[in-house]
């Protein structure tokens, strides 16, 4: 296998450049003569416009050639698109964790304790588990160890000011620096936690005694398997293409948790007391995070965490619902990815606390 992978070093490329003068003459004896005429308007860019908006367009084999080039990119260079850092052995990182610094993390502090008084005056208590950065965690496979220890000092002053603000936290960092020592915290080519780094977590918000845990005998059951193309793979080459690079698919076998069914009053409502908003982290069911919180909390939680939105947004929409007005929990978990932090507009549309002002 590791011969067959260093031949690819060689292959792909040739392979690549020997189907570009086939593309380019397909492309030029394209019927209808695509091709803008060569005269004064090249150099006002016209013809360089051309160019470009015929290869994105009418170029034959488009998606294979994108990713043959992705692929030649990686190999030769070893980089991607703009949007992923490659690490070591096939690792990849978004480069989401490589924004710089915010001067203060004051703003985002103030922003956190507006939704922790918000809750509070409901009588539901915040608990933030900040979610460190992978290039932080998985600094064995970063090829940058100055951004690693700069994400994992980030990570240390974010708590710290978290704390003085009298704001609950869960350190999520320690346990998963702690299981990296055994296995992945983070999946090689994606973005996301594994189901080991999700448990680790969950565990670590049980054993930290800010939520009382709960009596239920919760079951598990195991799902199917889930076999997926990392989310930052699309940044180097296709999905064909990227097994070829080592850039191998990911697996996770996820499961769902529940209580037995309380056949005492069935009419009656059921009272979640801990709420669990947050990100794909928690949202995406193949890392099961909300059933490891269920297992280790002994007791349901509602998750109200949404994908693609971050970790602002779900957070309004739930203060805004019916469900949060009518029957507020005891507790809300608040999941924050430490990268979204450094987005200086975060928090250009949040409106926490107006929902709930005009429906008074």
């Amino acid at each position: 296998m590791q011969s067959l992978y260093k031949m690819s070093r060689y292959f792909l490329p040739v392979v690549f450049f020997g189907y570009v003068p086939f593309a380019n003459l397909a492309v030029y004896e394209e019927p209808g003569g695509k091709l803008a005429a060569f005269d004064m308007a090249a150099l006002r860019g016209t013809v360089t416009h051309s160019f470009d908006t015929l290869y994105k367009t009418a170029m034959p084999h488009r998606e294979p050639s994108i990713g043959v080039m992705g692929a030649a990119r990686y190999l030769l260079i070893g980089e991607g698109r703009k949007g992923v850092v490659v690490g070591r052995d096939g690792w990849l990182f978004t480069t989401e964790e490589t924004r710089p610094l915010p001067a203060s993390l004051s703003p985002s502090v103030a922003k956190i304790a507006e939704v922790r008084d918000t809750l509070a005056a409901q009588g539901t208590k915040l608990i933030v588990v900040a979610l460190p950065a992978k290039v932080d965690v998985q600094s064995a496979e970063a090829a940058a160890p100055e951004l690693s220890a700069e994400m994992a000092g980030f990570y240390a002053d974010l708590l710290a000011k978290l704390n003085a603000a009298q704001i609950e936290t869960v350190d999520a960092r320690t346990p998963l620096v702690e299981l990296v020592k055994t296995k992945p915290a983070f999946f090689a080519t994606d973005t996301h936690w594994t189901l080991n780094g999700a448990a680790a977590v969950a565990a670590a918000v049980a054993k930290s005694g800010l939520i009382p845990l709960g009596t239920a005998q919760m079951t598990r059951t195991e799902e199917p398997k889930a076999e997926f193309a990392g989310d930052l793979v699309s940044y180097v080459t296709t999905e064909g293409i990227a097994p070829m690079l080592g850039l191998d698919r990911e697996d996770a076998n996820p499961y769902v948790v529940a209580a037995p069914a309380d056949t005492s009053d069935i009419f009656a409502a059921a009272q979640v007391d801990v709420a669990l908003i947050g990100t794909s982290y928690s949202a995406n069911p193949h890392w099961s995070f909300a059933e490891a919180l269920k297992l280790d909390l002994h007791q349901d939680v509602l998750n109200a965490a949404e994908q693609g939105l971050g970790p602002i947004k779900p957070m309004d929409k739930y203060l805004a619902s019916d469900s949060f007005r009518d029957t507020p929990p005891k507790v809300v978990i608040w999941e924050i990815p430490l990268r979204y932090l450094t987005d200086p507009k975060l928090w250009d549309d949040h409106k926490i606390g107006q929902e709930l002002a005009s429906a008074d």
